[in-house]
């Protein structure tokens, strides 16, 4: 049998509501957990109250987003696209954000140079990214993305 005591400066909850809660902490710092190794973020030590709320407030955000994506994600049925899925490597499965984001991550604007004009334009989008993008009710980007006069030198 384990014994464990809490202590708190709390009056107006009972002690069985207080240890309840004490018991869900866990659903917390699994979601910072899983915060952290999706978006690779490293611990951060912050002293000040300023800092930290706004360290949890930044965790908060990413996590609300990751959260809202894979709900489209789900609702929308969104299947991860492979080489290895596709030669049956390994089994069809849902796309994980974590898939999607490094696949958007990858899309980059890249200037072109014709003649006096510089050409912004967008890379591919791969198809997992193109999913979440669709999900979210995203405009996709055109290929073209701006058409820059350069000066002379």
């Amino acid at each position: 049998m384990d014994f464990w005591g809490i202590i708190t400066n709390v009056k107006d909850v009972s002690a069985l509501e207080i240890s309840m809660h004490y018991k869900q902490l866990w659903h917390i710092e699994d979601a910072f957990g899983e915060i952290k190794g999706t978006l690779r973020a490293r611990p951060v030590f912050q002293w000040t109250n300023k800092r930290i709320i706004g360290h949890l407030v930044v965790f908060f955000l990413s996590y609300f987003c990751e959260a809202v994506i894979t709900k489209e994600l789900r609702k929308k049925q969104e299947k991860l696209v492979t080489k290895s899925i596709e030669n049956k490597v390994v089994k069809q499965r849902s796309l994980a954000v974590s898939m999607a984001l490094k696949e958007l991550s990858s899309v980059l604007a890249i200037p072109v140079r014709i003649g006096n004009k510089r050409i912004w334009v967008r890379t591919d989008i791969r198809e997992n990214a193109l999913k979440v993008m669709k999900a979210l009710n995203m405009n996709i980007p055109p290929k073209i993305l701006k058409i820059e006069e350069e000066m002379e030198k």
